[in-house]
């Protein structure tokens, strides 16, 4: 996957943003890199808005809307403090992992898995969701190279191995609620819908 090597080749980046002055200029992969989000998610927010402020270049001789797109480290600076976690919901909001609707969990999405390790306990499991993971288990992950990302939604990847529980965890309870607030939900509209024929008679 592209995006997966440029992190890999970029790796030893983590380190040089606390001495980069405000105004350097990064590209669509190092600002997403540095804020922790996907490249996909960081287009949304331009398409859509609420991300950080960008400066795009078009070409003069292009009437193409999708020219090359730059970030300045300050405004990322900025745009992040902005979206310091509050609470574990609030966590997940900022990193586009909440969860409203069952379609939610039937996207795929980025986890890290180890494939082929040493130890056979270990082996095939998922070690994280990949915008969960903390920076320096993410610096750790793009160097070791039985490391992966694997895109899968949710739904499947709570029937996989994983060799976090708590982790896990924290997917199976969003999932749950869900669930439970669509039964009560539905056993709501039923009983509504029966007293109505009742009263009807």
């Amino acid at each position: 996957m592209k995006i997966i090597e440029t992190l890999r080749e970029l790796s030893e980046v983590w380190k040089l943003f606390g001495d980069m002055p405000d105004d350097t200029t990064l590209n669509v992969d190092l600002a997403a890199l540095y804020l922790g989000i996907s490249v996909k998610t960081l287009a949304r927010y331009r398409q859509n808005g609420g991300g950080p402020e960008y400066i795009q270049y078009q070409a003069e001789d292009s009437k193409a809307r999708n020219q090359r797109v730059n970030y300045l480290l300050g405004d990322l600076r900025i745009w992040r403090d902005s979206h310091k976690v509050k609470s574990t919901m609030h966590g997940a909001q900022v990193r586009g992992l909440a969860f409203n609707s069952l379609i939610d969990f039937t996207i795929e999405q980025p986890f890290w898995h180890i494939d082929n390790y040493d130890e056979l306990h270990n082996r095939n499991k998922i070690l994280s969701h990949a915008l969960r993971t903390p920076e320096e288990r993410f610096e750790l992950y793009l160097k070791e190279e039985r490391v992966h990302i694997v895109w899968v939604s949710i739904e499947e990847a709570l029937s996989w191995d994983w060799i976090d529980l708590n982790e896990r965890q924290v997917f199976n309870d969003s999932f749950v609620e869900l669930l439970n607030n669509l039964i009560q939900l539905s056993n709501s509209a039923q009983e509504t819908l029966e007293l109505k024929c009742i009263f009807k008679k």
